[in-house]
């Protein structure tokens, strides 16, 4: 099993992660099933890698599309930025919207990377851009 389908697996039986080190706590553990506990034995550095960046994008301002793949943050009524892992990559862009329009009207790539902490590092440079613009034009 995929470290990031363990985990939705767990969550959906009523049980929650938490990173303590190089350890992992689960809560409500007599909830999980024997064979989710032995996938997590299995897979517990890989967890404990998605739940890192979960806490890293969490700390960032972005809320948890999909633990370890998508990460979404709202710019304003109109804006979204997103994180997305695609294959081995990392990117991070921005759509935006109109009002009774499902589909983005624009959407614009920010930056590409191999690496989780570098997108995420552009993802912020990003945010303070925008927000000195915005304190411009006030």
């Amino acid at each position: 099993m995929e470290p990031v389908q363990l985990i939705q697996s767990i969550e959906q039986v009523g049980c929650f992660l938490q990173a303590e080190g190089e350890n992992v706590r689960i809560f409500n553990s007599n909830r999980l099933p024997d064979y989710l506990i032995n996938e997590l034995r299995t897979n517990k550095c890989s967890v404990l890698k998605i739940m890192d960046r979960d806490d890293k994008a969490k700390m960032a301002g972005f809320i948890i599309a999909l633990p370890g793949e998508l990460y979404t943050s709202t710019l304003s009524k109109v804006s979204v930025v997103y994180i997305e892992r695609i294959g081995n990559q990392w990117q991070v862009w921005r759509e935006m919207y109109q009002s009774n329009k499902e589909k983005a009207v624009s959407c614009k790539h920010i930056f590409t990377s191999g690496t989780f902490e570098l997108v995420l590092l552009k993802a912020k440079s990003y945010f303070d851009y925008i927000g000195r613009i915005k304190e411009g034009s006030n």
